[in-house]
C-alpha cells in the first residue's frame, strides 16, 4: 500500500510540474511580443502578414500589429466581442488537451495546428500513417480531402504533405479568419441545428365522445377508474415554433384487453390558469403498435397518441376503455414540458425502447397528424416497464438540441459517452468499459445492443438492475449535458 501511494504521489507531482509551464506558455503566446508569431497563431498568419511582422522593430509596433491582426478577423467590428478570436483561443485550449506532445504543447503540434484550422475530422484511420478524413464540408473547396500524419516517436506526429495543406488553406482564406466569407461564417447568426422531426403543434379539435365525457367526469376527482390496469409513459421532444411534442404510450396486459378493440384517450390539464386543456378523445387519437400487438408472445398491448403543447406544467390523465365490456382504466401523472428552443445544450426525453428501427420511411397519415411510434425516420416503440430478457435487444432513443455548428463545416461536432452499471451490494458499479461515439454531426441518439445470455464459457448480462449513464459533449463549445437510463435484466 505504501508503494502504491508513493507512486501516485510522484505521478501527481510530475503532472503538476508538467502542467504549470504549459498554462504559463499558453498565456505567454497571447501576449504581443517577438515570440507571438511562433505561437498557436502561426497557422492564421498570411505570408504578407508574416513579412510585415518580421520587419517590426519596437514593442509598440508589435502591439499595434497584433491589435490590427485581430481587428481584421473581427466579424462584428461594431460590437465589443471578437467572435473569431474567442473561437480560436477556445480551440487552442482544446488542442492542448487533445494533442499533448513531449516537445510542444498540443496547440503547437502538427495535429494541433491542423485542428485549429480545420477542426476535428469526420473520421480517422490508423495504419502506416494516421489519416484524417474531412468529408462533405459545405464551406470548403474541395469539400472532401485527407490529411496524413506519421508518428515519429515519443507520441509525436509529423504532418505529411504540408504544401498541399498550405495550398488548401490559401484557397479557403476564411479558415484564417480573413475575407468577406469569414465575416459571414464567424459572425453569430441564428443557430440552425440539424433538422429534427417536427410535428403539427396545434391542438386537435374537441370531440364529444364517451371518452371525453369520462375525462369531464374526472375533473377534481382523485378516485380514478381502475377496472382495466394500465401503464403509461410520456416522452417529450422539440416541435415547432418553440412548442414541444408529447408522445403518450399506453399499455395493458393482453388478458385485460378483451377483444383488443380498445380505445385510448388522454387530457393535458395545464397548471397555468389562462391556458386551455388539450384533449385526445377521438376514435383515432391513439393507434396500436400493430406489429408488436399481433405477436401472440407479446404480453402487453401498446397504443400511442400525442399532441403539441406549449412549455409549462401539466397534469396528464390517460386511459383506455373497452367498448364491449364498458370497463375503463385511467392513470394520472404530473408532466413538465420544457422549453427546448435556444439556450444551452439540452436533451429530449431519453426513451428506453423495446423496438428501434430506422432510418425508414414513416407511413402516410392524414394531414396534420403524426404517425404513431415514429419520430422522424425512426420507428420507436417505448418499453413501459424497462424489463428485458437475456438474449433480447435493448435500445434507447433521444434528440439533442442547441448544438453549435462548426464554422468550417456548418455541422455540429458531438461526442456521446455511455457507461453501463449494475447494482451490486446496494450500489451501481461499472460492468463494461465506456463506449464513446466521437465526431458525430447527427443530433439523434439511437443506440441498441443485444443482452447476451451468459453461458459456462461466455460472459454475458446477468440478472439484475442496471443503468446507463450518458454524457453528450458539444466539441465546439465544450458544453455538456447528461442523462440516465434504468433497466432490468431477467432470465
Amino acid at each position: 500500500m505504501f508503494k502504491r501511494r508513493t507512486i501516485i504521489a510522484l505521478l501527481a507531482a510530475l503532472l503538476a510540474a508538467l502542467s504549470a509551464p504549459m498554462a504559463e506558455t499558453r498565456q505567454e503566446w497571447s501576449q504581443p511580443n517577438k515570440k507571438w508569431i511562433r505561437g498557436p497563431v502561426r497557422c492564421l498568419i498570411t505570408p504578407e502578414e508574416e513579412k510585415q511582422f518580421k520587419a517590426l522593430k519596437t514593442d509598440e509596433e508589435i502591439t499595434r500589429f497584433v491589435k490590427d491582426f485581430w481587428a481584421r478577423r473581427d466579424p462584428t467590428p461594431d460590437t465589443p466581442a471578437n467572435e473569431f478570436a474567442e473561437f480560436f483561443w477556445k480551440r487552442v485550449e482544446e488542442a492542448d488537451k487533445r494533442f499533448p506532445q513531449t516537445t510542444d504543447s498540443g496547440a503547437l503540434s502538427d495535429r494541433g495546428q491542423v485542428f485549429l484550422i480545420f477542426g476535428m475530422p469526420s473520421r480517422t484511420a490508423s495504419g502506416k500513417n494516421m489519416e484524417w478524413f474531412y468529408e462533405d464540408a459545405p464551406h470548403l473547396a474541395p469539400s472532401s480531402f485527407k490529411i496524413l500524419f506519421r508518428q515519429v516517436g515519443g507520441g509525436n506526429f509529423l504532418l505529411l504533405g504540408k504544401k498541399e495543406v498550405d495550398a488548401l488553406v490559401v484557397s479557403n482564406e476564411f479558415l484564417r479568419g480573413v475575407g468577406e466569407k469569414a465575416k459571414e461564417i464567424f459572425a453569430p447568426p441564428p443557430i440552425v441545428a440539424e433538422e429534427l422531426p417536427s410535428v403539427e403543434t396545434a391542438p386537435p379539435p374537441e370531440v364529444v365522445t364517451e371518452e371525453s365525457k369520462i375525462l369531464d367526469s374526472l375533473a377534481g376527482n382523485d378516485l380514478l377508474p381502475s377496472a382495466i390496469p394500465i401503464q403509461a409513459r410520456a416522452d417529450i421532444y422539440q416541435a415547432t415554433k418553440g412548442d414541444s411534442f408529447v408522445a403518450v404510450t399506453l399499455g395493458l396486459a393482453r388478458p385485460d384487453a378483451g377483444s383488443g378493440n380498445v380505445v385510448g384517450f388522454a387530457r393535458f390539464i395545464p397548471e397555468a390558469a389562462d391556458a386551455a386543456p388539450v384533449t385526445l378523445a377521438a376514435s383515432d387519437s391513439f393507434a396500436p403498435a400493430e406489429a408488436e400487438n399481433a405477436d401472440p408472445a407479446a404480453g402487453v398491448l401498446l397504443y400511442q397518441g400525442g399532441s403539441g403543447l406549449h412549455p409549462g406544467r401539466y397534469t396528464l390523465l390517460a386511459g383506455i376503455r373497452d367498448p364491449e365490456s364498458g370497463k375503463v382504466g385511467v392513470v394520472k401523472m404530473p408532466l413538465e414540458v420544457p422549453k427546448y428552443e435556444g439556450g444551452t445544450l439540452m436533451l429530449s426525453t431519453v426513451s428506453l425502447v423495446s423496438k428501434l428501427e430506422g432510418p425508414k420511411a414513416p407511413p402516410a397519415v392524414g394531414e396534420g397528424k403524426k404517425p404513431p411510434f415514429f419520430l422522424g425516420s425512426f420507428r420507436v416503440v417505448p418499453s413501459l416497464d424497462g424489463v428485458f430478457r437475456q438474449g433480447s435487444e435493448v435500445a434507447w432513443y433521444f434528440q439533442i438540441y442547441n448544438a453549435v455548428p462548426e464554422p468550417a463545416t456548418g455541422r455540429p461536432n458531438l461526442s456521446i459517452e455511455y457507461n453501463f452499471l449494475l447494482k451490486q451490494k446496494g450500489e451501481f458499479r461499472p460492468v463494461t468499459a465506456s463506449v464513446i461515439e466521437r465526431n458525430r454531426p447527427s443530433q439523434i441518439g439511437a443506440f441498441s445492443f443485444q443482452l447476451i445470455k451468459p453461458t459456462p464459457t461466455q460472459k454475458g448480462w446477468v440478472e439484475g438492475e442496471y443503468k446507463v449513464t450518458l454524457k453528450v459533449t458539444d466539441e465546439v463549445t465544450q458544453g455538456t449535458v447528461s442523462g440516465e437510463i434504468p433497466f432490468r435484466v431477467v432470465p
